[in-house]
């Protein structure tokens, strides 16, 4: 490539890099708003940012003491993760009055961002109350309307429930209770429903599901999935599904008002974070311009970008919300991609070592180090699936936050430094000296000049 055309092109990289930098971080108005970059707009996890903080105290119509709190705190967790919250802490605590035996329950975690870039406080709230919804599953059955005769044990008889959106019927609203029944459910109903009418009822805590009718069903219409619909709305819809799906919880408690609190971590957290992966980016930066001389400016400016698009996907990505594993994922997605650019360094150094020029040397280094640095990518990335899919919470986040910076990782290494090479090399007269290159016997047994 002419030094004419190579000052132009990289002109312009460098402009829209610099671009593209000052979005990542630099916060300026526009209009009305306040634009603050990439950085600004990615949503932090409970662990960096802090949340909110809700009490659960025992209700005062409990005639009996809670005989597991443990019991208690995993069916809430379990709650939690089917509303999708990663990050949280549920613990007992003992209060404070000596003549209260029992513990209360307090949870903290972050809500989701709204439309309007703010914590959805009234969204969490509503998941807290149907995380800790009182009531436990009954079903009714006979053949006769109004059945009163207990039938099935509610922990056994579903396998799976979900609330499926809404629908319109008129003027009135009607919100969709999915259930599958398990094995021995359908099973024992099928056997209950015979070859006539049968009515199921199906109450959760005080509430009946069905009307105290019950549901009028037959051996033709009766399957292992089933729908419901209530009118109650779709935050009670919600909450009788997850009640559905996860067993009543038996014992009544009173949730308190949200508030707020820091991260667990301790104080700018956060800002540690960030601070720190800036450290480690700046520090392999200067050990590439050691090892490289001049030509780590090629690795310098793609880092750059390297930084501007892992940022950029963070936020283009729904659903991402960035825990402490998070950072972690981030700070390895760092290290993986200098080890992308050592590899090949190393390529090119062995090529011109072994008599080649350095345009052949770096073009010849490039293909060598293609299959290593993919090879590394593609099983750092199979292995942050595998994580993805067996753990959950702040592992779960790492998993995902390593998976996205290891694809950018590879794009950074066998395409920004291949570009920034091509754009660079021709203004440097493809000069050893840029590369710090010897005719050294890459073996490097004997050290012999070539």
């Amino acid at each position: 490539m002419k030094k004419w055309k190579a000052t132009v092109l990289l002109t312009i990289v460098l402009v829209i890099t610099a671009i593209l930098t000052a979005m990542a971080f630099a916060r300026f108005p526009i209009g009305t708003k306040d634009f603050n970059g990439f950085l600004g707009a990615i949503e932090t996890d409970y662990d960096l940012s802090g949340g909110t903080a809700y009490t659960l105290t025992l209700d005062k119509d409990n005639t009996e003491d809670v005989e597991d709190v443990s019991e208690v705190i995993n069916t809430l967790k379990y709650r939690l993760d089917l509303l999708g919250y990663e990050n949280y802490s549920v613990k007992a605590i003992k209060n404070v009055d000596d003549a209260v035996k029992d513990y209360d329950i307090r949870i903290e975690t972050r809500g989701n961002v709204n439309k309007y870039g703010e914590i959805d406080k009234t969204a969490l709230a509503q998941d807290i109350a149907v995380a800790a919804a009182y009531g436990e599953l009954t079903f009714y059955g006979g053949t006769s309307e109004n059945p009163t005769e207990k039938v099935l044990t509610a922990g056994k008889a579903v396998s799976d429930a979900s609330y499926g959106g809404a629908t319109t019927n008129g003027s009135e609203t009607y919100y969709i209770i999915n259930i599958t029944f398990s094995d021995y459910g359908y099973n024992e109903l099928k056997t209950l429903i015979g070859n006539g009418t049968y009515y199921l009822r199906i109450d959760v805590g005080e509430k009946s599901l069905t009307g105290t009718a019950g549901l009028s069903i037959s051996a033709s219409t009766f399957s292992k999935n089933y729908t419901l619909t209530t009118t109650a709305g779709e935050a009670a819809a919600r909450q009788f599904a997850l009640q559905i799906k996860t067993g009543g919880l038996a014992y009544k408690y009173n949730v308190s008002d949200g508030a707020d609190v820091s991260s667990p971590l301790g104080t700018s957290i956060e800002l540690k974070s960030i601070l720190v992966i800036a450290a480690l980016t700046v520090a392999a930066i200067v050990a590439m311009f050691v090892l490289d001389k001049k030509f780590g400016v090629v690795y310098c400016l793609s880092t750059v970008l390297f930084v501007d698009l892992f940022l950029f996907m963070l936020i283009a990505i729904p659903g991402i919300k960035v825990s402490f594993g998070g950072v972690i994922g981030f700070a390895l997605a760092v290290i993986l991609t200098f080890d992308g650019y050592i590899i090949t360094s190393k390529r090119i150094k062995e090529e011109f070592a072994r008599g080649k020029t350095v345009k052949s040397a770096v073009r010849t280094g490039f293909m060598r180090s293609l299959a290593p640095i993919a090879g590394t990518a593609g099983i750092a990335i199979v292995g942050a699936l595998i994580l993805f899919a067996l753990a959950g919470g702040s592992v779960k986040n790492f998993a995902v936050i390593f998976a996205i910076g290891a694809g950018v990782s590879v794009v950074t290494t066998l395409l920004f430094v291949r570009m920034f090479c091509a754009l660079i090399l021709p203004l440097a007269e493809y000069k050893e000296s840029f590369f710090g290159l010897k005719r050294i016997d890459v073996a490097g047994e004997k050290g012999e000049q070539i």
